[in-house]
């Protein structure tokens, strides 16, 4: 996650429910039902209940946002909680007693957003575009609010002995300054990604430009006045990722979660009526056929259900470091099995290095010495071709493997299902590497 406040709560989540990809992923997808009730909230204030229901429903069936949903990035709450920002300026915009209250709270919502993603001040103008007719106060307490966030979240880390400033500049270090122009060759366009995948029925943006034209058109006809604040706040998010990030960042699929919302509140009133809830329906089947041909899905048995059932049993035998082969599992084991704080190294984007960086950046560096495992486990998992997320040189890791564990001198503790545990006696040496 780009920010550092709320990729702390990853780790107090694995201190409460124990250290489980279930638990991992219970975040983001926390954050995408956060984003569903924040498109019924702000569906239903513009234009009624129905619409609500009908925008909650498209949000919960779209493809990005199912996919974002289980993964561990800050794709799902960022546009949550941009939207809920949303949603309390809208109520703010009413201008009854509370309305200052409201104003702070899209403050905070804002500046909960940048926790996640340092991207997250872009929608300041569509916000104050909302909060304008209560004029210079609601600005002003908004500002309040989104200043909170920081401002608490510098305070802890400095009380922490982190220092004040960490929160405010620790991202995940990915985004580079870059020419423009230069940027333009590099990236294709978000617009070309829409006609790309048009007639791509694996793709997540499978039929989204005719879905699009066909809303503008509808929308254009009804004419609706309560179109106007979602329709200006999906055009200001477009046109950021389409030509703002030229500057800094590279053009994944995953930033267009930003748009999920506000275009399903803005189809949901295109298609307002007694049977609006048939799209829905559509963009479910729609989104079945985007994701179940996801690369590596066939691997969801051994690497999510067995690596479970094997890691909660090796619970059972203390701790202690787990050498394996497979790449998948060996990460895994030793983020979930950590007893110190791990080293994360710093990402470089893929789009602004060179092939020979690329490939470089492919091999593991250094390899982990079979030696440090003496003492604690080996985990036999269940045969698999090397993956594309592989490193590079993990093929000779495993060589090393093979060569070096006294495999004869093991002692078996368990086996669950295809996998086999076994203990590396602390006084069974490796075996010499052969050259």
């Amino acid at each position: 996650i780009d920010r550092v406040e709320l990729s702390h709560l990853i780790p107090i989540l694995f201190r409460l429910f124990g250290t489980s990809d279930y638990t991992a992923v219970a975040w983001p997808f926390e954050g995408s039902l956060v984003g569903v009730l924040a498109a019924y909230l702000i569906g239903r204030e513009v234009a009624g209940i129905r619409v609500g229901l009908v925008a909650s429903a498209l949000v919960a069936v779209a493809p990005l946002d199912v996919l974002f949903a289980t993964r561990l990035r800050p794709d799902s709450w960022s546009p949550a909680l941009i939207a809920l920002a949303v949603w309390c300026a809208l109520r703010a915009r009413r201008g009854d007693r509370r309305f200052v209250l409201w104003a702070v709270s899209s403050g905070v919502a804002l500046g909960c957003a940048w926790s996640v993603r340092e991207s997250a001040p872009l929608m300041v103008p569509v916000l104050a575009y909302i909060l304008w007719p209560q004029r210079l106060r609601a600005l002003v307490s908004a500002a309040a609010g989104a200043l909170l966030v920081p401002m608490t979240a510098g305070l802890t880390f400095a009380v922490l002995g982190a220092g004040f400033g960490r929160p405010l500049t620790s991202t995940a270090g990915t985004a580079v300054w870059r020419n423009p122009v230069t940027a333009w060759d590099q990236n294709p366009s978000y617009t070309w990604m829409l006609w790309r995948d048009l007639r791509e029925p694996r793709g997540l943006l499978f039929l989204l430009l005719p879905t699009i034209l066909v809303a503008l058109g509808l929308l254009i006809w009804r004419r609706p006045r309560v179109a106007v604040i979602p329709a200006v706040w999906l055009a200001w998010v477009s046109l950021y990722l389409e030509f703002g990030t030229l500057v800094n960042v590279a053009k994944p699929a995953r930033y267009l979660t930003l748009c999920v919302i506000p275009f399903a509140v803005l189809l949901a009133l295109a298609i307002d009526s007694r049977w609006s809830f048939v799209v829905p329906l559509g963009l479910a089947a729609i989104a079945l056929s985007s994701l179940s041909p996801l690369p590596d899905r066939e691997h969801r048995a051994a690497d999510v259900l067995l690596f479970n059932r094997v890691a909660d049993r090796l619970k059972d035998f203390g701790p202690g470091p787990v050498l394996t082969e497979d790449y998948t599992w060996f990460v895994k084991f030793r983020a979930y099995r950590a007893t110190t704080r791990l080293a994360v190294a710093r990402v470089e984007e893929p789009t602004y290095l060179t092939k020979a960086e690329r490939l470089r950046n492919r091999a593991l560096r250094p390899l982990p010495q079979v030696d440090v495992f003496r003492g604690g486990f080996v985990v036999i998992a269940p045969p698999k071709r090397r993956r594309s997320g592989w490193p590079l040189n993990w093929g000779l890791f495993r060589r090393q493997t093979a060569q070096r564990v006294p495999y004869d001198q093991l002692v078996r503790l368990a086996t669950v299902d295809d996998a086999t545990i076994y203990r590396w006696p602390a006084d069974a040496t490796s075996k010499p590497a052969v050259r």
